[in-house]
């Protein structure tokens, strides 16, 4: 694929099942030349950091990966220097990430080292209380999220009762016959599982138009909710491994285990869901899932879906309320950390740090 030095995306989500990572996909311990593992508490820099870097080696021409944070869409959680495989990632909670191979693959940096830590034991009880509040406050969010789910999943089995099994199975094989008119004999692809859409404090932050930009083929699903979509992109999925290339999977924000988008990159094809949570704006070759369904059904089902919708819209907005009043409440930790920072320590970090980078190269 062509150099991309905007391509961003989510290594995290805050969903129905509670906090869900695929930290590990960043990139896998046998690839990467270097990973590293960011400490230290709010405030203290780490996304700053991380910035600078993609920065500074975006500039360079390198291609960079940005992944942003679920809980504050606004800051990164890591970055992948794609040509060096070269990884930095934070690694405090909620994902609270630990070398598995220190030294020869993870190196710890610990920003901490420029915090006053005398100073900021002063405000120990109110540290705690906020992170209690903040804790609090996102298990409610999740509850709000695994209720919006479920009536998510109703409404999608009242969908799944007009759909036509016989035309989605011949627009399954049509359309897997489009994206691999050769097959081939490789040894089986490699999986990354992603988010490119978040539940976050600003509502619901999607990138998945920055992963399109150098695709040759782009192919939309469109339809409610309970018509396979996810289901047809792991079928497609598979069927990308079994003839050895890569897949990139991009997951369902509020179910995590269904699969919104599919990207082939060996291939330069993507192929991406709307649904309900976000619309695309995607240029591409559509296909309107909506008309394989018996509309008689739908008619007579009317009422419950309308319910089911409303339900659906209530519930997560209260769950997104939650997590930006998470998002205020953690923000207030900050004022502590901050000002008991040496931030001269942590430029000093940069600047070694990219030396370093650079001699990996």
């Amino acid at each position: 694929m062509e150099k991309n030095t905007d391509r961003h995306m989510f290594l995290g989500g805050n969903t129905s099942e509670g906090f869900h990572s695929f930290f590990d996909y960043i990139i896998s311990q046998n690839d990467a030349t270097k990973i590293y593992c960011l400490k230290g508490g709010p405030g203290t820099g780490k996304s700053s950091l991380m910035k600078k870097v993609a920065f500074y080696f975006g500039s360079k021409g390198f291609n960079i990966e940005q992944f942003h944070c679920s809980s504050d869409d606004q800051s990164l959680d890591g970055i992948l220097i794609k040509e060096l495989k070269v990884a930095l990632l934070d690694g405090t909670s909620p994902h609270s990430i630990d070398p598995k191979t220190p030294g020869a693959v993870d190196k710890i940096i610990d920003l901490a080292v420029a915090l006053n830590e005398k100073e900021i034991s002063q405000y120990k009880d109110e540290i705690i209380s906020v992170n209690n509040v903040v804790s609090n406050l996102f298990k409610r969010a999740y509850k709000y999220f695994k209720a919006a789910s479920i009536i998510y999943e109703d409404w999608a089995s009242l969908n799944k009762i007009a759909l036509d099994k016989n035309l989605l199975f011949k627009f399954k094989v049509s359309l897997k016959d489009m994206i691999f008119p050769d097959c081939r004999i490789a040894p089986l692809g490699k999986e990354r599982h992603l988010f490119s859409t978040a539940f976050s404090p600003n509502g619901v932050v999607s990138f998945t138009e920055t992963l399109t930009k150098n695709l040759d083929s782009i192919y939309i699903l469109k339809g409610e909710t309970g018509l396979c979509k996810s289901e047809i992109l792991e079928d497609l999925a598979n069927t990308a491994i079994g003839y050895g290339y890569n897949v990139e999977y991009y997951h369902n924000p509020i179910l995590p285990k269904k699969i919104s988008h599919i990207i082939i990159p060996d291939l330069n094809i993507g192929v991406f869901s709307e649904n309900e949570i976000y619309k695309l704006n995607l240029t591409g070759t559509a296909f309107n899932l909506n008309n394989m369904c018996d509309t008689n059904k739908l008619s007579i089902l009317k009422d419950e879906i309308d319910f089911n919708k409303y339900e659906f819209d209530t519930l997560l907005n209260k769950g997104l309320s939650l997590i930006a009043e998470a998002k205020l409440t953690h923000d207030t930790l900050e004022k502590y950390y901050v000002k008991n920072m040496n931030f001269d320590i942590v430029n000093s970090i940069y600047d070694d740090l990219i030396k370093e980078i650079e001699s990996l190269g």
